[in-house]
């Protein structure tokens, strides 16, 4: 199709074979979240631990109909090693204080509660040191089992 176009039509134009949309590859975490991420990688030895884990993975809607409020990731999800969910993480910065991002923020939170799945917040404006953040994971899991 390309050849013919290109050999016979007077009207053809390159740009018509471009892609509408362009696509680029981007990194799977920000660098704040990989850095985050480091901080637990201590848990691993005992549980499971999945960036970006997508609520339409691990949440099923009970109504039938579309379940567009299930495609919001959540920034890590700990699993023991049975992938039983054990823990959701969020690490909030600055952006999570947008109008519509906090109402995001709270859909999520009433989807979670409804499911009885634990969500533990961090934020970014703290320190978070490596100590504090295993301590505080640690001592959410064991809560909820």
């Amino acid at each position: 199709m390309f050849l013919k176009y290109y050999l016979f039509d007077k009207n053809y134009s390159p740009t018509l074979l471009k892609p509408k949309y362009i696509y680029t590859r981007k990194k799977f975490m920000t660098d704040t979240e990989y850095k985050f991420y480091l901080k637990f990688l201590p848990l691993t030895n005992n549980y499971i631990i999945i960036p970006q884990v997508n609520l339409a993975s691990i949440i099923e809607k009970k109504e039938k109909g579309f379940c567009n409020e299930l495609f919001r990731n959540i920034d890590y999800a700990i699993f023991d090693n049975n992938f039983n969910l054990l823990l959701l993480i969020e690490l909030n910065d600055k952006t999570h204080n947008n109008v519509k991002r906090h109402n995001r923020d709270l859909k999520v939170k009433k989807i979670l509660e409804s499911c009885n799945i634990k969500l533990l917040t961090f934020y970014t404006h703290y320190p978070n040191d490596k100590d504090y953040v295993l301590n505080r994971i640690t001592k959410a899991i064991e809560k909820n089992n």
